[in-house]
């Protein structure tokens, strides 16, 4: 009863109101409970979240009110729009030929084409909604208010669950069972909301960059209770390209990132644990994987190692027998990271347009940081790229593009940007015409 009545506000929202209606996604993008619908396969579950069905009444109630008063056209031109469609039918066709072929089961496979496809459909519904940069600067707002919460949640989890606990997000798992945890999906949404806090901290005026540097020293040490190296590596990507991208106070930044390395050792709890979960990827006992390399023998623990095994067999098991279109959605499991997962399900030409629809992402974003006179839109671009880069030297270890808590609330950053790029864009004419 108490999903319906909250269905039919959120409806009343989207027809009515279509901007609050995209506050409530930001709130329901982290904080949105699961209902479970049993297992779908031995390592694939059918979980549904609330958020999963506001997205779907939104999108249809938006869609009945762009039909209706027909102020706008149903899908915005953006440079992601063309790389997105061919994706999202390529994962249908490759996906349904799986299923011909017997490969896949259709039950599970289609939800998961259903995951892919609700991000693109957040995507093309926030472009069409989101108008000026004041829009813009509301939305990101909120965002910080639910990071502020999450982190909230997450020293709470990581406290209440016991000394073996690592930081996860709200609804996750229950508390008092780590083992249940998804400490890399938290470190993905972090990795975004830093780039988004380290962008504020380089572009913002007044007290911008200060309230963003106290987010900043607030959240990090939750970032780091995920003990999520995978995260790790991708902050590590992230920092310097944020130098390369930041027009003003690198200075600044510099002086920040090397006071928190020298807090880093001066809280010996915190940095035991995070070394320790480091260098056991590479040495000690859990190190018992050997691999020949042009270097000579590394040794890798076993998670580690099975991001290698995952690769190789995408490319010399199942790449070979379907080369251009893969085995579809599903059909290499898990895969343990987003490379061998795209390779694997979508083939050579799906990895091609996957390259392609983030490459028009990354053009999108430098465009708006190079163009846009606003400081804070500036600044969403330039913590976009650089948790781009972040995010895709975490999906090395973990399959970042498909997780519900990091793709949606980087879609929904996406389509503000792409709003951004159109108004862009659109000055830029109108002056040339002058």
């Amino acid at each position: 009863m108490l999903m319906l009545v909250a269905s039919a506000i959120a409806a009343l929202f989207a027809f009515f109101s279509p901007k609050l209606s995209l506050v409530l996604l930001v709130f329901s993008m982290l904080l949105s409970p699961e209902i479970s619908l049993g297992a779908l396969s031995a390592s694939r579950s059918l979980v549904v979240r609330y958020d999963d069905i506001f997205i779907a009444i939104i999108f249809l109630s938006w869609f009945a009110r762009t039909a209706i008063f027909k102020t706008k056209p149903f899908i915005t031109s953006t440079p992601v729009q063309t790389p997105v469609l061919i994706y999202t039918a390529l994962c249908i066709v490759s996906t349904s030929l799986g299923v011909l072929r017997g490969d896949l089961n259709w039950e599970t496979s289609f939800f998961y084409v259903l995951k892919y496809v609700e991000y693109f459909l957040l995507f093309f519904m926030t472009v069409n909604i989101v108008e000026g940069e004041e829009d813009v600067k509301k939305l990101l707002m909120y965002m910080l208010v639910v990071a502020a919460i999450v982190t909230l949640y997450a020293y709470y989890y990581y406290y209440a669950s016991g000394v073996t606990s690592r930081a996860t997000a709200p609804f996750e798992a229950p508390v008092g069972r780590p083992e249940e945890s998804e400490p890399a999906s938290l470190g993905g949404y972090y990795l975004l909301i830093f780039g988004i806090l380290l962008g504020l901290l380089s572009e913002g005026g007044g007290r911008l960059p200060m309230m963003a540097l106290a987010m900043l020293l607030f959240s990090f040490p939750a970032f780091l209770f995920t003990y999520s190296r995978a995260s790790y590596m991708g902050f590590a990507a992230m920092v310097p390209a944020l130098f390369f991208f930041s027009r003003k106070r690198r200075l600044f930044m510099t002086g920040f990132l090397a006071a928190g390395l020298i807090g880093f050792f001066l809280v010996p709890s915190i940095k035991h644990r995070v070394t320790e979960r480091i260098t056991m990827t590479y040495s000690g006992v859990y190190a018992t994987q050997s691999f020949e390399t042009g270097a000579g023998q590394i040794k890798l623990e076993d998670s580690a190692a099975a991001r290698i095994f995952s690769l190789k067999r995408t490319i010399f098991e199942k790449l070979p027998k379907h080369p251009i279109l893969g085995w579809g959605v599903t059909g290499i499991g898990l895969g343990d990271t987003q490379y061998s997962l795209v390779l694997g399900e979508l083939g050579v030409l799906g990895a091609g347009i996957f390259v392609w629809m983030l490459y028009r992402l990354f053009r999108t974003s430098r465009t708006v940081l190079a163009s846009h006179k606003d400081p804070v839109v500036r600044a969403l671009a330039m913590g976009f790229l650089a948790s781009l880069f972040g995010l895709l030297f975490q999906a090395l270890g973990v399959n970042t593009f498909i997780i519900v808590r990091i793709m949606e609330p980087f879609w929904f950053v996406a389509a503000l940007l792409s709003a951004q790029y159109i108004q862009v864009k659109k000055e830029g004419n109108e002056n040339g015409a002058g």
